[in-house]
């Protein structure tokens, strides 16, 4: 069942990019995402967040960076993000921002 959502979540992305295009770094770091934010980044992630798509860089770096340097235990919504991001770099955050802001 994974596999098939896995597929589809991906087609359902790819429709976001030209097919002429190579997919971006930003975009496939956004697989990810999408998960709780939706393919088109509108959902409210738990009912909590706001809608990330067409955020600002700098919103969604300060966001991310915020996440990424927390280190919170309990189990909530903020801990799902802090294991999300705790591994990527600044140069994955900064691509994957440029591809939320674009996000309409």
């Amino acid at each position: 069942m994974k596999k098939i959502y896995a597929v589809l979540l991906s087609l359902l992305l790819g429709s976001l990019l030209n097919a002429a295009e190579e997919p971006s770094k930003g975009f496939l770091l956004f697989k990810q995402c999408a998960g709780c934010h939706g393919a088109d980044g509108k959902n409210k992630a738990f009912g909590k967040s706001g809608v990330i798509a067409g955020q600002s860089v700098e919103e969604l770096m300060e966001s991310l960076t915020f996440f990424k340097e927390s280190d919170f235990t309990t189990h909530s919504s903020t801990t799902v993000m802090v294991k999300q991001v705790k591994n990527l770099s600044n140069q994955d955050l900064l691509e994957v921002s440029h591809f939320i802001s674009k996000l309409k």
